[in-house]
């Protein structure tokens, strides 16, 4: 996978043109500061996770344009569910995570 921040930055640039946006209106689309967003797209910095995903989420660009091979989700609950965790603040990851093990051990005990 590619983690060089010149490299993210020029695909961040190369679909943010694609998509008719200026860096004003996508950093406004994924709420970060504008200042910030540049110096992303020099290189300057590397996006945090939640940053990363806003970013291709919102230009639509592939996993594979970062080297990154995955089976595409045929799932679409699945799918809803990604995506609301990519979107999700810390508190609300932390809800998910007792739903899930919650769920996990009615259905351990169920079984047995």
């Amino acid at each position: 996978m590619f983690h060089d921040k010149k490299f993210l930055g020029k695909k961040f640039k190369e679909y943010r043109k694609k998509a008719k946006l200026t860096q004003e209106e996508l950093s406004e689309k994924i709420e970060i500061a504008e200042k910030h967003y540049g110096k992303l797209e020099r290189g300057v910095f590397m996006p945090s996770l939640d940053t990363f995903f806003k970013i291709i989420d919102t230009l639509k660009i592939p996993f594979s344009e970062f080297g990154i091979q995955y089976e595409e989700v045929k799932n679409t609950n699945r799918a809803k569910i990604l995506k609301e965790i990519y979107s999700s603040n810390n508190k609300e990851l932390e809800l998910y995570l007792d739903i899930i093990e919650s769920v996990k051990k009615y259905n351990k005990h169920k079984k047995d």
